[in-house]
């Protein structure tokens, strides 16, 4: 059940409880997620998770958040792994100035009922970021709830986060950020029209409008993707930069060619998760050697999903 207000929720005493943006809903998320579904099945209660919209660093930090997940996605996604009670609270200047202690107490205890209160290892909450594990502790000494929290998880001796994930996407390490998120970065856009220059090049391809504008795109170059339009998957590539052989300082694009594939989808919806990045953004002397590097990725392309379908197998 999806609540906007704490207001909504019934209240019960034996919830088990989260806090946090979940931006990303990454491998740690997912263990957090896990940890409060194992102990609200021990009590035969509920679990319930308290999300932010907008990002609370957009609010505290006033600085642009590149978002991992539209609050679509992350709200269906917390759905999808089973949590009863998803509240989706407002983040605005008048929220972030809520101390810690009422947070905890007035809002989190009083409205909503709390048993146990599973946290992220280094989660702060309330105003000035006050609220640590350690001072939930304190506060559920006194109330009679229990705080748990989730240890960091590591890979490749790195510390899964959101902010970690958006700089792997930045500097081009997609593989080590699809294991952080534990599926392929993905994102979701409406198929406008433009200048057709790659159908007169031979390789028709659909440029993308973000759903979000927020959303985080990541370093130029050319990726090997799984897009998902109309209901239907299909492999492809997408381009994502400025296009400098033909523009000097072009506005980002992402174009997307799946192969084959022959629709007016002018309009659609479609969803791209990237597999695997092939190469930077390169500027070519010609739209002749664009058209042999394009070649190229298409067999190289071919050669990935082939030795990735053999693997699975």
């Amino acid at each position: 059940m999806i609540r906007y207000s704490l207001d909504d929720i019934t209240y019960d005493p034996k919830s088990i409880v989260t806090v946090g943006t979940f931006d990303g809903l990454h491998v740690a998320h997912r263990r957090i997620l896990d940890t409060l579904q194992e102990k609200a099945g021990a009590i035969a209660s509920r679990s319930v998770v308290i999300t932010f919209k907008p990002h609370p660093q957009e609010i505290i930090g006033k600085k642009k958040i590149e978002l991992l997940m539209t609050e679509e996605d992350r709200v269906r996604m917390i759905s999808d792994a089973g949590i009863d009670e998803i509240c989706v609270i407002k983040f605005d200047r008048d929220f972030s100035l809520v101390t810690a202690e009422d947070f905890l107490v007035k809002l989190v205890y009083g409205k909503i009922g709390v048993h146990e209160l599973v946290l992220g290892y280094n989660h702060t909450f309330g105003r000035g970021a006050q609220g640590t594990v350690e001072f939930a502790r304190k506060v559920g000494e006194k109330l009679g709830f229990a705080v748990d929290y989730v240890e960091a998880v590591r890979m490749e001796a790195e510390i899964v986060s959101s902010s970690t994930i958006r700089r792997l996407l930045h500097t081009g390490n997609l593989a080590l950020a699809n294991g952080m998120l534990g599926r392929p970065y993905s994102f979701e856009g409406y198929v406008i029209r433009g200048d057709a220059r790659g159908r007169d090049l031979g390789f028709p391809t659909a440029n993308l409008k973000l759903a979000d504008e927020r959303l985080l795109i990541p370093s130029f170059g050319v990726y090997v993707v799984e897009a998902i339009v109309q209901g239907e998957k299909f492999a492809g590539l997408a381009s994502i930069g400025v296009r400098p052989t033909f523009e000097d300082g072009g506005t980002p694009m992402v174009e997307v060619w799946l192969s084959d594939f022959d629709r007016d989808i002018y309009g659609k919806r479609m969803r791209v998760s990237l597999i695997h990045r092939l190469r930077d953004e390169m500027k070519f002397d010609s739209a002749e050697q664009l058209i042999l590097q394009m070649e190229q990725d298409k067999r190289v392309m071919s050669e990935f999903l082939v030795k990735t379908v053999n693997k699975q197998r």
